[in-house]
């Protein structure tokens, strides 16, 4: 089989998931052929729409919250929906004619889009799949052509339904983890945390607060976290990405207790180590702290899916939500005085039901191709769903 892996590479999310479905396919011997749609845009248009999303969310969340949900109510048949697929048309009928793939796969809406335009034209047939990376539904991901969707709870498939997708299409499998966050994996992990703390230089028994503020270092004006980690007691590893000049900042604080990091490939060890995560309210961030039974402590979610992501994480009882710099300090300073708070979180993380991801999304999309191959043409209505298993109905 041969699967056209569609991503954008606008914050990490997009690209963990696609990363967590190509790993689970090329272990099952599927060829893979991964693209990033932002590679597709003229580098002007790329470097702008990059700019604007980081400034957006970190200066004006309440205008990028107005602009999600106005996108959010877009029909797919109206003309600005139409106008930007026909920015991608001429490329994705290329790249379909060069691969001939059997599926398409797209964890970023717009790709799903101009495959369901051309679909529509009748110049291609080939089966489409959207995985959705947050735990909320968004309208761009609403596409007649669409075969099936992959979302993180059956929550999210009904918000997903309530826009307009035939629920036979929607399968609520997990977000899609890397296979560093396989079950088998973190339990070993978690069986040599005091290990780990000791390589990276850390105490056993003083909480150890991992910092990431996302890929870009979203996570707030930097002199005011300086003052939050230099008055408080506990331990700090700041994940800095590809920010160098906050990695910078942060490598000459002088803090023995306080290490920088930047981009990190065994990002599963620190969270391993760590007792508790600060975050920005990612849905691939979150996944991944609750396949690795981790608390986080949620910062400022921004209006539109963080809100959402936050949301999900506060109910499940495996994360706080900290609207400011003064909450966080705030919450660190409890942390400090009362640390079995972090046990019984991390008690309550360890509880929350893990579906299949990326391993269920890749058994479910072969089965899909499957049917489709045998004549059928889409096969979504020869598929049922028994808890998070799906079967095929004989």
């Amino acid at each position: 089989m041969n699967v056209l892996l569609f991503t954008a590479s606008y914050g990490d999310g997009h690209n963990q998931a696609a990363q967590a479905i190509m790993e689970e396919m090329e272990r099952l011997g599927i060829s893979v052929q991964l693209v990033d749609y932002v590679d597709w845009l003229h580098p002007a248009v790329r470097s702008f729409t990059k700019f604007s999303l980081v400034h957006t969310v970190t200066r004006l969340p309440s205008l990028y919250g107005l602009f999600y949900r106005s996108m959010s109510k877009i029909p797919p048949s109206s003309s600005l929906q139409r106008r930007l697929h026909h920015l991608g048309m001429s490329k994705m009928r290329r790249c379909l004619r060069q691969f001939s793939p059997d599926v398409v796969v797209s964890t970023f809406p717009t790709p799903a889009g101009v495959l369901s335009e051309l679909k529509s034209k009748g110049l291609f047939s080939v089966p489409s799949i959207g995985v959705l990376t947050d735990y909320t539904a968004h309208g761009q991901w609403v596409q007649e052509h669409t075969d099936a969707y992959f979302v993180a709870t059956e929550n999210v498939a009904s918000e997903l339904a309530a826009l307009g997708v035939d629920p036979l299409k929607i399968f609520a499998t997990g977000i899609p983890v890397r296979s560093k966050f396989h079950p088998d994996r973190v339990r070993t992990l978690l069986a040599k945390r005091d290990v780990l703390r000791e390589r990276f230089g850390f105490q056993r028994d003083v909480p150890l607060v991992l910092m990431s503020g996302g890929g870009e270092g979203l996570l707030g004006d930097t002199p005011e976290w300086e003052q939050v980690i230099r008055h408080s007691g506990l331990q700090f590893a700041i994940l800095c990405g590809h920010n160098e000049r906050l990695l910078r900042r942060y490598e000459n604080l002088g803090e023995p207790r306080v290490k920088a990091l930047g981009f990190r490939s065994d990002i599963e060890e620190w969270m391993a180590a760590a007792d508790l995560m600060l975050i920005k309210a990612g849905g691939l961030t979150i996944s991944e702290a609750l396949a690795m039974q981790l608390p986080m402590a949620i910062f400022r979610p921004n209006p539109g899916q963080e809100q959402k992501n936050a949301a999900y994480a506060t109910e499940m009882g495996a994360a706080m939500t900290v609207a400011n710099v003064a909450e966080a300090e705030e919450f660190l300073r409890s942390v400090e005085r009362n640390p079995e708070q972090l046990y019984a979180m991390r008690h309550t993380v360890g509880a929350v039901p893990r579906l299949g991801g990326a391993e269920e999304i890749v058994s479910t999309i072969c089965r899909l191709v499957k049917t489709a191959e045998q004549g059928k043409p889409s096969g979504k209505r020869e598929l049922r769903r028994t808890g998070s298993a799906f079967h095929s109905v004989r």
